[in-house]
């Protein structure tokens, strides 16, 4: 009978826990401008911080269907401009003689290449100086004065110098023309005889006879080029975030300084102070509230110097402390202050970094963003899409989530899983089943004292 009654009672926890629906507690509509196939980004905020779980686990994305949709949580990095070269293809159509010494060599640009922003004058040539004059045209016939006396030079002889690149203004010519005036340059090559005039010991005269040598330029090739602007990811991206509210307090015994900060569970990996006192050096620490058993202590995860100094033209502010990335609701700093008198501060400021939701949102498909709940596990999506358009560098657009709603409060949904795995309905089914056996004894008990004594078991 007890293990019957086991049995049963194991079948309707069982059953409670598989059919409890997932409590999420708050719900977040998401805007967007659609503009047919694109990567998504939503940036998260302070409600989100608030009432998420530390690791993100709760979050989901539910369509207009019910839904869910796989999403890609990302750390927010900054945003760098790179400009960068890349050819324009093109060929070199003709080389002509000018003048006694002069060459003119003419290109045109392929017909799908970009404008040409620059060109470079490929040479293996060292110990040189010429300048250039550049042409553009579009029909051949009339032709445009781009820039001139643009230099090229090598003065590897000296020091490893050289520019070999000629940047054009802008325009849209598809021929050019580059002029060299003089294609040529003259160095002496070799002393093919020397004399000297002596009086005694005394040189009276020195004349040196040398070899002057004429050498070409010689060009391997004309490359044209275009600058193409991306905005790349960088680093992550640091963000100040205001803090619930802050409260010092002075230990004159163990002559500190304590602040009890208290934060919207932001991903803090430091604290910023504002302080109005001029000139101090003062080491702090960064405290969390850890629990072991059933006693609460402090945790330090993170200690620095507070330091400024201001004087005349001296003026330094190092007054953040940094740590691993936390999202707590409480922190403690402490300021060593010696025989100092407490700071004046004024502000305490969070910095931290940023997260966002990457998806990729089907056409004409509404979305919102669900959180709260506090036993939802970790969801496992295939995010090998996202990783590959990030590694190919698609640039993602912008969503923004809307005004927070509630979905219900909490008490309204009654955590079943929460309760039947709780110290009170466990100590409880103990007791009731204590009371079961004690009863189930008592009435084999009693059975056995009914029985007439012949009838008793020996």
């Amino acid at each position: 009978m007890i293990a019957r009654f086991a049995w049963i009672f194991c079948l309707l926890c069982s059953q409670v826990q598989a059919t409890e629906p997932a409590n999420q507690r708050f719900s977040r509509d998401i805007s967007f401008a659609a503009s047919g196939q694109q990567l998504l980004a939503v940036p998260l905020d302070s409600l989100v911080y608030a009432n998420s779980a530390a690791d993100f686990r709760d979050l989901r994305l539910i369509d207009q269907n019910g839904s869910e949709t796989p999403y890609l949580l990302q750390k927010i990095a900054s945003q760098q401009p790179v400009t960068r070269r890349q050819p324009s293809r093109s060929e070199t159509v003709a080389l002509q003689k000018s003048g006694d010494d002069g060459i003119v060599i003419s290109v045109k640009l392929a017909k799908d290449a970009a404008n040409a922003d620059g060109l470079s004058v490929v040479t293996s040539q060292h110990d040189f100086e010429y300048e250039l004059q550049i042409h553009g045209s579009n029909d051949g016939q009339t032709w445009q004065l781009l820039t001139d006396k643009a230099l090229i030079f090598d003065y590897s002889r000296h020091m490893n110098i050289g520019n070999r690149d000629i940047a054009l203004p802008a325009n849209s010519y598809r021929q050019f023309k580059i002029f060299v005036a003089k294609a040529s340059q003259t160095r002496a090559a070799e002393i093919l005889a020397l004399t000297r005039t002596l009086h005694g010991s005394e040189e009276l005269q020195r004349q040196e006879t040398t070899n002057l040598r004429t050498e070409p330029l010689h060009i391997e090739r004309i490359e044209l080029w275009h600058k193409h602007s991306e905005t790349l990811a960088g680093d992550s991206q640091t963000f100040e975030y205001p803090i619930t509210g802050f409260k010092i307090s002075h230990d004159a015994e163990h002559k500190t300084s304590v602040i009890e900060v208290d934060s919207h569970r932001q991903p803090l990996t430091g604290l910023l102070l504002k302080i109005d006192t001029p000139n101090f050096n003062r080491a702090a620490q960064v405290q969390i509230p850890l629990l072991q058993g059933i006693e609460t202590r402090m945790q330090t995860i993170g200690s620095g110097t507070l330091d400024a100094l201001h004087f005349q033209d001296i003026n330094r502010d190092q007054t953040e402390i940094n740590f691993p990335e936390q999202r707590q609701p409480h922190y403690r700093i402490v300021i060593e202050n010696q025989d100092n008198p407490p700071l004046h501060i004024n502000t305490v400021v969070g910095t931290g970094l940023g997260y966002q939701l990457l998806f990729l949102p089907q056409a004409g498909f509404s979305y919102r963003l669900f959180y709260g709940a506090e036993h939802l596990e970790k969801p496992n999506y295939d995010l090998a899409s996202f990783q590959e358009l990030l590694r190919r560098g698609y640039q993602s657009s912008s969503g923004q989530l809307g005004a927070e709603t509630a979905i219900s409060p909490l008490a309204d949904h009654f955590n079943w899983a929460e309760f039947l795995n709780g110290s009170w309905f466990l100590g409880a089914a103990i007791v009731l089943m204590v009371i079961v056996l004690a009863w189930s004894l008592y009435r084999v008990g009693k059975r056995l004292g009914d029985m007439p004594d012949s009838n008793r078991p020996e």
